[in-house]
């Protein structure tokens, strides 16, 4: 059992509200390490394979499993047990022939969704940020941490990019305005999918208001919220239970 004041451990009554985890069954669970997403918006690998994907009955036959890299995280072998999963990515089961991507539920919390291979082919990236560097070329900052450097002008904040796995390669863009379809990612309709019919400009520090629609039904989101997942219809699959 871990110990009180171990790191790499906590309580599971205090683990994120994104990890789809029981809080009173067990009392400790693993925290993931630093890596391409947030501490509070990741899935360590362990209890990915055995609390989610019930692959492995207990942390050793997990880790078991990682260490003999059969777990590949967006095309690259992972074989730490304790590497973060988060939004977006696609883990490969080569042994199981069997592929997810991490996506979000109504109540905002990380789920695996079983994605056939031709999805888990690329992976959906967000910009946050667009800068020049040198060689007068443009870097692009994606959601997950990684950087892309490549004459990208056209591209900007918000706008999502289909990125090929395991090359890495940029295959599309996928721009954020009106008539793309988008899923909120945070606040009160997190986990909602629908058509982007108007983006508010607000004057001053608060983020701008996008207006979604559902089968008739309209939600909104702040402009920082909204990931863009397609131009007509979504570029990857979406079937989350709650």
């Amino acid at each position: 059992m871990a110990k009180k004041g171990s790191s790499r451990h906590l309580k599971r009554y205090a683990a994120p509200r994104s990890l789809k985890l029981p809080r009173k069954s067990v009392v400790w669970t693993m925290k993931p390490s630093p890596g391409p997403h947030p501490a509070d918006r990741a899935i360590p690998l362990r209890i990915l394979l055995r609390d989610y994907l019930s692959i492995a009955r207990t942390a050793r036959e997990a880790d078991g499993v990682i260490n003999r890299g059969e777990v590949f995280v967006d095309g690259k072998v992972r074989r730490s047990p304790d590497f973060p999963v988060g939004f977006m990515d696609v883990v490969r089961l080569p042994a199981l022939d069997t592929n997810y991507r991490i996506l979000l539920d109504h109540l905002g919390r990380l789920v695996p969704v079983k994605t056939l291979s031709s999805e888990a082919s690329f992976k959906l990236c967000k910009i946050i940020r667009k800068q020049y560097v040198r060689g007068k070329k443009i870097q692009l900052t994606l959601h997950d941490g990684r950087n892309v450097v490549g004459d990208f002008l056209d591209y900007k904040p918000g706008d999502v990019v289909k990125i090929s796995l395991p090359e890495q390669s940029i295959l599309e863009r996928l721009p954020f305005e009106v008539g793309s379809i988008a899923m909120v990612t945070a606040g009160s309709n997190v986990g909602r999918v629908g058509k982007i019919t108007e983006i508010k400009t607000i004057i001053g520090t608060q983020p701008n208001i996008v207006t979604l629609e559902d089968g008739g039904l309209t939600f909104q989101a702040p402009e920082h919220y909204i990931f863009v997942l397609g131009k007509e219809k979504p570029a990857i699959s979406l079937q989350v239970s709650g």
